[in-house]
């Protein structure tokens, strides 16, 4: 069986393509960033509870990314699934750090804690 010219072209040009697409397929969940020092000296007990709860809600939308869509079977087909663990894994460790410090703040100004 003999395969054209053409063929052999668009059969590397799609896998080319595919690799290309399926390496930007990788999810991003973005991160939450820490507190800083002029940033807690304002909060207070209220604002504090509604921070957490943001960072509640942040860890939830992550939870809810690592569904399987294309984006996931795209990036586990270009580095098999590992750059999308990654990016969760990073987003869920700022949020951890930044509820740390939110408790923390809770704490030191006596706040009621849920």
């Amino acid at each position: 069986m003999k395969i054209s010219k053409f063929t052999r072209v668009a059969a590397v040009a799609a896998l080319g393509l595919s690799i290309a697409l399926s390496g930007c397929a990788t999810k991003r969940y973005g991160r939450m960033t820490p507190i800083v020092s002029a940033e807690a000296d304002q909060y207070d007990c209220k604002q504090l509870g509604i921070e957490i709860a943001k960072v509640e809600g942040f860890e939830l939308q992550v939870a809810q990314g690592s569904e399987i869509n294309w984006k996931s079977v795209a990036g586990f087909l270009g580095d098999y699934g590992i750059g999308n663990a990654m990016e969760k894994n990073e987003a869920l460790k700022s949020a951890a750090e930044r509820k740390k410090q939110l408790r923390d703040l809770q704490v030191s100004k006596s706040c009621p804690v849920a």
